[in-house]
């Protein structure tokens, strides 16, 4: 069947919207025939593994002896957009990067996605707080590095004492990710350890992003810029070929604690190009792919040895802005270009309704989401008054995006917000840009504005309201959001993240929502619905982040 274009799938559900916004779109993504817009599948989270994998039959690599739940395999072979620049999981947080530290590397704690995200032992088979700063864990007594070297409690704290430190390499050495004061080794298989000041989610950040455990004693002998290059970690594959821009190759960790992989062999793609990348999947090169867009599921609908999994990520797309290049410096000039963006466009004929529209910067589902929250709005006539306001004369503002996307839909969106501004009097020009070049972009400030994307990595809002935009992260760090301007938004974090009363704590995220809004150091887009495709005879069930869970008991092969 042929890989169905995406400007193809847009023109007939944009000519049915009628807007004008609609229309901006789809002069944005430009003409093509008609077709009908797909219908969103609906197997998300937990109940994925039971729901979607229901019709026909295909090996996955080859399959060997039998296993509880299923079949064995030789190997699995996944196709992905990108792969990440380094395997230190304290050096590189991202999207493509948690997908593989995940399998790689274990933490103490695990969040369980199958269950609710409670809070499971994983390294540590138990822990508690002594009193409000400090939280002690027991170590599992049965875990081996990949090198057969066993795991002590020394690891645990070459680890912490590493951030602790602060080696600015590390992209997780910061308060905003461990606000950690000390961690003793109380025996060979407890430690204690102490954060600096009272923290209502210290559990929790050792279950989430850079939560991950590395083997004292390797990464002292070989050295931080082998170590990235050639892991070693505890989880259920470890690395033995890394060709760069092409592929990665795994071997399982017969030894693991929480049991043999399910295939012996895990190969990861790198297959930038969306058609290639489902055509290798159709044709059999490959089992599972990732980053889908919505427009490809007509094409893969009908095909019985194929099936689609989805799950809305713990993850929002948003564009950022840059307040060291004018006129993204003047506030009302901001808030203008976020009010000129038609997020309901964007999440339905863009997306094809796979894609949340947000009520701001929070996660639904998550403890402190707040439903009475109104909309991310559009407003193009408040626009133009707030630009008449910032005193705006025309200038051009540039939306550096990259190509190959990194984000799914990131160029397409780009291009249809640049149409959408028009209409306020925006004037807007796209900056498509390769990785390499966007980084170096990005250190120069030479942008007004620019894609991203924040993940609650804590499920908390913490780990995104500070993580991604406190006075940690490169967005302050760098100047893009001005001490000044962040102020206020910084004493209320402040505050939040030092206190135990969950009732304070929601006011308090509730006052920083309503100070980015109105200090506008970037904007929300929408939360995607992140679909995999695979043959039918795998179950994997995938998680609102982006972590690649391929333990046994969360990937069978029929």
């Amino acid at each position: 069947m042929r890989i169905v274009s995406r400007r193809v799938l847009l023109k007939g559900s944009l000519a049915a919207a009628g807007s004008a916004a609609a229309a901006a779109l789809l002069a944005a993504c430009g003409g093509g025939g008609a077709a009908d817009t797909p219908k969103p599948v609906t197997t998300t989270g937990a109940t994925a593994s039971t729901t979607a994998a229901t019709a026909g039959t295909s090996n996955v690599g080859a399959p060997a002896t039998a296993a509880s739940g299923g079949k064995t395999a030789a190997e699995l072979k996944v196709a992905v957009a990108a792969l990440p620049k380094s395997m230190d999981p304290h050096e590189e947080i991202s999207n493509v990067g948690m997908r593989i530290h995940y399998f790689t590397f274990d933490t103490l704690i695990r969040r369980d996605f199958l269950d609710n995200s409670k809070l499971v032992p994983s390294l540590a088979t138990e822990w508690k707080r002594t009193d409000d700063k400090t939280l002690e864990l027991t170590l599992r007594k049965d875990v081996t590095w990949q090198d057969g070297t066993p795991f002590t409690v020394a690891d645990v704290k070459y680890t912490f004492d590493r951030l602790i430190a602060k080696d600015p390499k590390l992209e997780v050495a910061s308060p905003g990710y461990f606000p950690l004061a000390s961690v003793e080794a109380v025996d060979d298989y407890r430690v204690r350890i102490t954060s600096t000041a009272i923290d209502p989610v210290l559990e929790k950040r050792f279950a989430g992003l850079g939560g991950q455990i590395i083997p004292a004693k390797y990464h002292q002998q070989v050295g931080a810029d082998a170590f990235r290059l050639k892991p070693i970690g505890s989880g259920p594959y470890r690395m033995t070929e890394w060709v760069n821009d092409d592929h990665m190759t795994f071997e399982a960790n017969e030894k693991y604690f929480g049991g043999a992989p399910t295939a012996k062999r895990l190969t990861v793609r790198v297959i930038p190009e969306v058609a290639s990348r489902m055509a290798a999947l159709i044709n059999g090169e490959v089992d599972l792919v990732t980053n889908v867009p919505p427009d490809q599921l007509a094409a893969l609908k009908g095909k019985k040895e194929i099936v689609v999994r989805q799950v809305p990520l713990s993850n929002v797309h948003v564009v950022r802005f840059n307040m060291k290049q004018k006129p993204m410096d003047n506030m009302f000039i901001r808030q203008a270009v976020a009010l000129a963006i038609d997020h309901k466009t964007l999440t339905e004929q863009l997306w094809g309704g796979n894609a949340i529209w947000t009520r701001g910067f929070q996660f639904e589902g998550e403890e402190f989401y707040n439903p009475n929250r109104p909309q991310t709005p559009y407003d193009p006539e408040k626009a133009k008054a707030l630009l008449k306001q910032g005193g705006y004369a025309n200038e051009q503002i540039t939306y550096l995006t990259e190509t190959p996307n990194y984000y799914t839909n990131g160029k397409e969106a780009g291009e249809a917000i640049i149409e959408m501004w028009k209409s306020a009097g925006i004037n807007g020009k796209p900056m498509l840009v390769e990785s390499a070049q966007k980084d170096k972009l990005q250190k120069e400030n030479t942008f007004h504005v620019a894609t991203w994307s924040a993940t609650s990595g804590t499920g908390d809002p913490d780990g995104y309201l500070w993580r991604n935009w406190g006075p940690d992260n490169a967005q302050q760090k760098s100047g893009w959001w001005t001490p000044e301007s962040a102020a206020k938004y910084n004493a209320l974090g402040t505050e939040a993240r030092s206190i135990l009363n969950k009732s304070k704590r929601f006011d308090l995220h509730q006052q920083m929502l309503e100070q980015y809004e109105s200090e506008a150091p970037g904007t929300t887009l929408y939360i995607p619905k992140e679909i995999y495709a695979m043959k039918a005879s795998i179950n994997w069930t995938p998680y609102p982040l982006y972590y690649m869970d391929l333990r046994a008991y969360n990937l069978k092969i029929k």
